[in-house]
């Protein structure tokens, strides 16, 4: 029995990428996106009240493993909506066992499982998967989950109300190359920090669900050799889905995108024009996306909580610290760099996932520095949301309901892409060290490294709409690369 049981814990759920709605699985744990992102959510994480009595004599007069579950999920209703997931899990651990020929202890699995999601260990890596937009993407440990963000109370979670912020970002981003003319007959998106590789795979997704004239060539860079096995693997089961008859092609590789790419190497990852020369990929790309990991040093000790700690990997999650850096600046250490790749890769769309409206303002000044791209914006956790406008923050258009999540920018074809316009640049931009673009000083323009306080409550967008310009003409006819 005990044999049976260890290879019972090593099974792992299949994915299903041909469900076009999926059944929305949120805990406490995919409602803690605040967990890496809010501080003013988790302010008291350090000193959490203690459960009462009362509630756990109610919860284990309904089920033995209810009150167990109180400890991560802090309320009676997302304990017993975990419990019926884990439950739901050990009948399909137990049924593809019994295909086989082989019997299970489905109540010593229970309890087990239950036992590390008392402990803390994430849902996600206790199931093996998480929902990310119309896909559900292998989670293990040691790489990044993907949150679902939520706006609501845990009891009233609909599949309209809990959503995750990337997803919805990629969703909106493909949605507005829909109807988008000029775009070139292979595009070629560039993912860097993927992880999961669930950005490309929703990418694909979403562009195969709405065009059958465009082929993606998609590649995703990781530093994590854990991380890109398990995007190779998350890949190999896309393609089991519907979109694996496209022509497409997408790709995974190991590469540092911080390392200067003219610097002296003796071992490690290679640089990231190295390896893309080194595995023949590329040099030119149509679109960058990153989700980087963006958390100073200080926010990580202040806002996350144990399981992230305990559980997730801190490379993904906070920047390898420099000399002469401060806490905010090491919060923002990827952004500078990614966006000279884009310089490098001559990208016309770039989409860059941020913690908060302070950190979107600091990457969007650094943007317009630049002075390489036609415009940017801020996008708020669903960008697409019927009814909203948008709103100008120090001088920048920010677009959707919700947080602000994302920076975009465009320029020369992208901005025909995109359908957007030709923004121009504040001359008067003033930089704290003129030689290393940094934080804005501008006085209309707060810079403190804090969260937005709005995160989990309903954002208030009631401000005239962004003025167009007359569009950029497209730079890009023929690629030679």
């Amino acid at each position: 029995m005990t044999l049976m049981y260890l290879h019972a814990l090593a099974y792992t759920p299949e994915m299903r990428f041909d469900n076009p709605q999926p059944v929305v699985r949120v805990s406490n744990d995919a409602m803690d996106a605040s967990d890496v992102r809010s501080p003013q959510h988790h302010a008291s994480t350090t000193k959490m009240p203690r459960i009462p009595n009362a509630l756990l004599r109610q919860a284990r007069a309904i089920d033995a493993f209810l009150p167990a579950l109180l400890a991560p999920c802090r309320d009676l209703h997302t304990a017993q909506n975990e419990l019926r997931w884990l439950r739901e899990h050990v009948n399909k651990v137990a049924k593809a066992r019994r295909a086989r020929g082989d019997l299970l202890a489905k109540g010593a699995l229970l309890h087990h499982l239950v036992q590390e999601r008392a402990s803390g260990k994430p849902l996600q890596y206790i199931l093996g998967t998480e929902h990310f937009g119309d896909l559900e993407i292998q989670c293990r440990p040691g790489v990044l989950i993907p949150r679902w963000v939520v706006h609501t109370l845990p009891r009233n979670i609909t599949n309209e109300e809990a959503r995750q912020d990337t997803a919805a970002s990629i969703t909106h981003l493909v949605q507005s190359l829909q109807k988008a003319h000029g775009l070139p007959p292979e595009l070629r998106l560039l993912d860097l920090c993927t992880g999961t590789g669930c950005i490309p795979l929703l990418f694909q997704h979403e562009l195969y669900s709405l065009r059958d004239d465009i082929t993606l060539r998609a590649l995703g860079v990781d530093v994590s050799s854990k991380a890109l096995k398990l995007a190779r693997h998350n890949n190999k089961r896309a393609q089991r889905g519907p979109t694996s008859a496209n022509p497409g092609k997408l790709d995974f590789m190991k590469a540092d995108v911080l390392i200067n790419p003219f610097a002296d190497q003796v071992a490690g990852p290679l640089p990231l024009k190295a390896a893309l020369n080194y595995h023949d990929q590329p040099s030119f790309w149509d679109i960058l996306i990153s989700n980087p990991p963006y958390i100073s040093p200080s926010n990580y000790w202040k806002t996350t909580i144990r399981s992230v700690r305990g559980y997730e990997p801190k490379l993904a999650l906070v920047p390898p610290a420099e000399a002469r850096q401060d806490d905010t600046e090491q919060g923002d250490l990827f952004y500078p760099r990614l966006l000279r790749i884009a310089q490098d890769v001559e990208a016309k769309v770039v989409l860059l996932e941020v913690a908060d409206l302070a950190q979107a303002l600091r990457i969007a000044r650094l943007v317009q520095a630049l002075d390489i791209f036609d415009g940017v914006e801020i996008w708020r956790e669903e960008p697409g949301a019927i009814g909203s406008t948008s709103q100008l923050q120090g001088g920048v258009s920010v677009i959707g309901e919700g947080n602000a999540r994302s920076v975009l920018c465009w320029r020369g074809a992208g901005t025909l892409w995109l359908g957007k316009s030709i923004t121009s640049v504040s001359p008067d931009v003033k930089w704290s060290t003129p030689a290393v673009p940094g934080p804005p000083t501008e006085s209309n323009v707060s810079t403190a490294p804090q969260f937005d306080p709005t995160f989990f409550g309903d954002s208030q967008l009631n401000s005239p709409a962004r003025p167009m310009r007359v569009a950029f003409p497209s730079r890009h006819v023929n690629r030679k690369d």
